[in-house]
This record gives structure tokens, sequence and C-alpha cells, in this order.
């Protein structure tokens, strides 16, 4: 059961600026409900002797009301260049279901996983960092900073903590749409770029 995984990560949702459930469960999502979309890029990885080094998933989901009053409908998306056995240990980690803290933060929010997919997904860094995933969605990153330039980092809140990340560099997502056909369409400018370094 044994994993670890870690990388560059971002992640957008259907609110303005900012997304209220990083910061707890007593504040409304802009639309009353939300819709959220995450990125990994796994630079170092492995799962029972499995190399997942060099891959990529995402995650969308969609929550009737505040993330943490639960009732989420959430699937993932394997880059279809992974293995089987990749898409095999991927899904288990993501989904939680390899133990951990993800299945401690999505046990207690997300009722429904939709069956995976495979498909061609795409994350680029930069000054303006994109995440695409052919046929669903796409958006691309401007990170906020100050007027000398220097980045706007939010530590500490409460959803960082269920994530295990210690900080992210906020950035606007605008112009950005999501459309599984199994959910919701959305469009929202609420973004966050971070590292992560996870393991169970």
């Amino acid at each position: 059961m044994a994993w670890q995984v870690s990388g560059r990560s971002l992640d957008l949702c259907s609110c303005k600026m900012w997304c209220p459930c990083w910061l707890g469960p007593e504040i409304e999502p802009d639309e009353g409900w939300c819709a959220h979309t995450f990125g990994w890029e796994i630079r170092q990885g492995i799962s029972d002797g499995v190399d997942l080094s060099g891959t990529t998933v995402a995650l969308t989901g969609e929550w009737p009301a505040n993330f943490y009053a639960g009732g989420g409908r959430c699937r993932l998306y394997i880059h279809e260049t992974t293995t089987e056995d990749q898409q095999r240990e991927l899904e288990a980690i993501f989904s939680g279901n390899k133990g951990g803290h993800l299945e401690i933060l999505w046990g207690g929010t997300v009722d429904e996983w939709l069956p995976a997919k495979v498909a061609s997904i795409a994350i680029s860094w930069g000054e303006k960092p994109i995440l695409s995933v052919n046929g669903i969605g796409q958006a691309t990153m401007q990170p906020l900073s100050n007027g000398a330039g220097k980045p706007t980092i939010v530590s500490g809140a409460m959803s960082q903590a269920g994530l295990q990340i210690d900080s992210m560099n906020l950035a606007s997502s605008s112009g950005s749409r999501w459309s599984d056909p199994d959910f919701r369409t959305w469009e929202g400018s609420s973004g966050n770029i971070h590292d992560f370094d996870w393991s169970s």
C-alpha cells in the first residue's frame, strides 16, 4: 500500500477571486455550488514498486454547496501516455483508495466517483501556467503579485491542511471553461499554484 508522489500542481474553480472553500465551511461559494479542477504534474513518485515519475493527473468535481458540506461528485483524468500499471496506481492514490490524507479528505466530502478517463492532459509552467484536458477544458493561470512583483502567497488556510499544501501563489484563471458532459459546464476566475509532496 506504500506510495509517494511529489511535484507541482494547480487548481481553479467556478468562483471569482478567491475560492471561499479554502477558508472553511462557513462561507458560501459565489454560485451557491462549487465546481473545482486540479492538475498534478508528478515529478517523482512510486507506488508498490510502480514508477510514477513524469505522469500527470487531473480531477474535476462539483459540490451542491460549500466543499465541506459534502455531496461531491468527482472524476479523475489520467494522461494517455501512462501504462496500465501506472493508471491503476494513480487512480487508487488520487481517489483516496490507497490510504493517506486523500482517503480522509475525499471520504468526508465526495459521495460519488465517476469512472476515470484516459485523456490527453497538458500542464505547462512559466509566467502563465496552463492546464488543459483535451475535449474537457483549459485554463491559463496569471499569478498575482503586488506592485513590486512579489507573489501573493496564502498559507494557513483550512483546506491547505486537508490537502497537505503548505502555501500557494494566488492566480487568476479568468477565461477558463470546463465542460465534461457528466458535469455542469462552468467558467471561473479563481486559481492557485502550489507544490505537493505526499506519501502514505
